[in-house]
């Protein structure tokens, strides 16, 4: 049984969302794989629209220092949005104080005017890369940033295990420097929030 009284035990829940061929279930794949080898408890529950390939596609990623008991979340800490479709559908799972990353290429900045939202245009700067499917390893740069400034345990080395293991070996200079490039981003963000306060 799950002691939910234990202030010791700690919950990092993700929802991610886009449509078919944005690369969402490849980001979980790797967020799931670090947290494994951090010695997390993971739960990795992906969706899919029957379309597949320009459906509709999610995924809830729970990590924990104790047990999980479900892999259905109901209010997440952070969410991460490829584009308006999956945010509309999914910003009500999101708790209140929850961080969101959105792609800024395909999403309108009007929608989103949290304090804790950060746009990334992930799309126009993977074409910029040399291949648009690389934006999901840009979203997912600028999450790892925010996890490990949350005192995440996975670090950035876990997440290199995680991209070793699902991306093809070809691919994988490219898919390095897209997460590079989100780092850097929403590394640039947070300073110039620092500075402004």
């Amino acid at each position: 049984m799950v002691d939910l009284k234990n202030r010791k035990l700690r919950w990092w829940k993700i929802i991610l969302g886009g449509s078919g061929g944005q690369g969402i279930v490849t980001i979980g794949k790797v967020l799931a794989y670090a947290g494994a080898e951090s010695r997390l408890n993971v739960s990795f529950l992906p969706a899919y629209g029957a379309e597949m390939r320009g459906g509709y596609v999610y995924s809830m990623i729970s990590f924990s220092t104790g047990e999980l008991v479900s892999p259905v979340i109901s209010r997440a800490d952070y969410g991460v949005f490829m584009n308006e479709t999956s945010l509309q559908m999914l910003k009500q799972y999101l708790k209140e104080d929850a961080w969101i990353l959105w792609n800024s290429s395909l999403i309108n900045p009007e929608k989103e005017r949290r304090t804790r939202s950060i746009g990334i245009p992930a799309s126009e700067l993977a074409e910029k890369l040399g291949d648009v499917r690389v934006a999901n390893m840009i979203m997912l740069g600028g999450l790892i940033k925010i996890l490990v400034n949350g005192e995440f345990p996975a670090k950035e080395k876990n997440v290199e295990s995680g991209i070793k293991e699902i991306i093809k070996e070809d691919k994988l200079s490219l898919n390095r420097r897209a997460l590079l490039e989100g780092k850097r981003i929403v590394e640039q963000v947070m300073n110039n929030a620092r500075t402004e306060v």
